[in-house]
């Protein structure tokens, strides 16, 4: 994660979080995983971050490989962790 900067690894390790939040509140991996469209997800999750910046974040996330997304012009639907995010949050905690 070193070639991330503060903002997104805070956004990646928030979608994290929510992840473990939902698993442990009883949804199955799957569903603790879908995180829908950006502009719902931020709106619901994120909304102290700018859209534009939350958005382009998103982005860097899914070109570095730790979120998939489905980019759109001005949305990113079908938001989920990559498996890739879960090994190195995991490995960071020892």
């Amino acid at each position: 994660m070193n070639e991330l900067t503060k903002e997104q690894k805070y956004t990646i390790a928030k979608f994290y979080k929510l992840y473990i939040e939902r698993s442990n509140n009883g949804d199955t991996e799957s569903k603790a995983n879908y995180f829908g469209d950006a502009k719902n997800t931020r709106e619901d999750y994120f909304c102290d971050r700018d859209y534009k910046d939350f958005y382009a974040n998103c982005i860097v996330l899914i070109e570095q490989e730790y979120l998939h997304g489905d980019i759109e012009e001005d949305n990113i639907f079908n938001l989920s962790i990559l498996t890739k995010t879960f090994i190195e949050i995991e490995q960071s905690f020892g």
